[in-house]
């Protein structure tokens, strides 16, 4: 086995993914990793044989993953001055061509408060195989209460 080895950080940079989710995978067993002196270690050969396994099962690091999806709060960029801050996600299963529209509307009212207020942020992913998407809205409670009534309408199954 080679010797080399890697920091969290490292890793996660050749993966192209957050810190945390390297940790997540450390975690779950995804990589092997080592704790020298009190900080996670990932060997060279563990990382290619993840890397190698991920290959043979397409796996892709440069899109949004599940594992990486909470990483989007984590840091210094949700700052704010306001008093209030709520963090919401919104699951929505599409059944239907909705998803365009769904996202068209929802950016509109991203739009109009950001150039309004910079202290929100919004992010999604969606998942084919699931035909699930997934939005993760920050910010003040005017911001999430304008997200949320413009989403009304496609509450209804």
């Amino acid at each position: 086995m080679n010797k080399e080895y890697l920091t969290i950080d490292d890793t996660a940079k050749k993966l192209g993914v957050h810190p945390k989710t390297i940790r997540r995978y450390i975690s779950s067993g995804k990589i092997s990793a080592q704790k020298i002196a009190g900080t996670w270690r990932i060997y060279e050969d563990s990382l290619d044989n993840y890397i190698r396994s991920c290959e043979a099962t397409e796996c892709n690091h440069q899109h949004v993953s599940k594992d990486d999806f909470c990483i989007f709060m984590d840091s210094d960029y949700f700052n704010s001055e306001d008093r209030i801050q709520i963090c919401t996600i919104v699951d929505y299963y599409v059944q239907d061509g909705s998803v365009k529209q769904l996202l068209k509307d929802v950016m509109e009212v991203v739009v109009d408060h950001s150039l309004d207020n910079n202290n929100s942020r919004f992010n999604y992913v969606y998942d084919d195989a699931d035909n699930k998407m997934r939005l993760v809205f920050w910010g003040a409670p005017t911001y999430i209460e304008k997200v949320v009534s413009i989403m009304k309408p496609y509450e209804k199954v």
